[in-house]
């Protein structure tokens, strides 16, 4: 595929490599992630004041005109090529997008705004591609109602592997009912019974942790559009455009530690030459330039055509996601290989990419389902052992 970006696109990518080169030198990066547990106030407060969290925001609350799904994934890479320590992609791919577009009371109004001024932070509950008795759908953590009366209702139970919660100050809460809906609370953190405990997290710059209600009484307002609205069918169209914007951090990983590679076999020297100028090293170098290009175009070409029938404009999403990831994972490996001794060790950097890769190799996803979701879609309707649902 042949993809020529906008100058504007040029232009804003340009824009954001300058503000995170500046405000995120690497050394910067590592003292946060080992001091502060992943999230840096200061540094998401520079990207909201200059409005990178309202890409895809819609209604009052847009920014720019005209962007889509496309325009965030190439910015995307941005954040693979320099690691960030704050949920950017969550909240400027799934949060602001999906709140944007809903009916919101005053607070929630006030809320989004406070997210968007860099002022408070907000995460959510995510889902988990799982087996279902339909097939293969995107499973929703959920709390239960304890107890309910006429303008609130008792919440009880626990989510666990929420990205930053502990850092948040709001959270997206799917609550489900008897009919097997999902509504969607914004569950203030610091409410009475509410706990939250960090989790270890192989991906150093997303933090994850548990929040647990023992229950907790909360009033029906604070439910998105009514505690009887369903959103289910508009959530895992969100998470689908997320999971497709995420292609671009991977890419840009990829693209980094390729960069970071070059550099190395180029200085580094064996028997008074560099080993970049040895045929097996050119071999493993051009193959981790192609498995990136390959993942680059087939993402782009999946953006650009989200017009297309669902189906199969999901098929794609997922298959891209799936050779994304192993690209990434694939390409971080060659690359520990490539440098040698150095290559594992904590002062060589690309440690920091690995681990990356391995988070979003199972965020949401997980391999063996994705291979499972792709080849039930390529086999006709009447082969098809099981419906799928997403």
């Amino acid at each position: 595929m042949e993809y020529r970006f906008s100058e504007q696109q040029q232009m804003l990518k340009k824009a954001l490599q300058s503000l995170l080169k500046k405000e995120m030198t690497l050394e910067h990066f590592k003292e946060i992630v080992e001091k502060n547990h992943g999230f840096s106030k200061d540094a998401w407060g520079k990207l909201a004041d200059n409005g990178w969290l309202g890409i895809l925001a819609q209604g009052k609350w847009q920014v720019f005109e005209d962007m889509t799904t496309l325009d965030l994934m190439y910015l995307s890479e941005t954040f693979g090529e320099r690691p960030f320590p704050g949920p950017y992609l969550l909240t400027a791919g799934f949060i602001v997008p999906l709140l944007s577009q809903l009916n919101l009371s005053s607070v929630q109004q006030q809320q989004l705004d406070l997210l968007l001024s860099g002022e408070s932070l907000i995460t959510t509950a995510l889902p988990r591609l799982a087996k279902s008795k339909n097939g293969i759908d995107f499973n929703w953590p959920s709390i239960k109602i304890a107890n309910r009366e006429s303008s609130r209702i008792q919440l009880t139970g626990e989510i666990k592997h929420i990205p930053f919660i502990q850092h948040a100050d709001y959270c997206l809460l799917p609550v489900s009912d008897s009919s097997g809906g999902v509504s969607l609370a914004l569950l203030n953190t610091r409410l009475e019974g509410v706990t939250v405990s960090a989790e270890e997290s192989v991906e150093l710059a997303k933090p994850q942790g548990t929040i647990q209600l023992d229950h907790v009484w909360i009033n029906k307002v604070d439910f998105i559009q009514g505690f009887d609205t369903d959103h289910q069918e508009l959530l895992n169209e969100q998470v689908i455009q997320y999971l497709l914007c995420t292609n671009g951090e991977i890419i840009g990983g990829a693209d980094e530690v390729l960069k970071r590679t070059i550099h190395y076999v180029t200085e580094r020297k064996q028997f008074g030459v560099p080993v970049g100028s040895f045929q097996a090293v050119k071999h493993m170098i051009s193959d981790m330039h192609i498995a990136i290009e390959k993942a680059r175009s087939y993402s782009f070409y999946v953006a650009a055509r989200q017009e297309t029938n669902q189906d199969e404009y999901l098929l794609n999403v997922i298959a891209s996601r799936y050779f994304s990831t192993e690209m990434y994972k694939k390409v971080c490996e060659a690359a520990i290989q490539l440098h040698g001794g150095m290559g594992f060790t904590w002062e060589e950097s690309i440690h920091y990419w690995y681990k990356s890769s391995i988070y979003q190799l199972y965020h949401i996803t997980h391999p063996s389902l994705m291979i499972e979701f792709v080849m039930q879609n390529l086999l006709s309707p009447s082969e098809k052992t099981q419906g799928i649902t997403i």
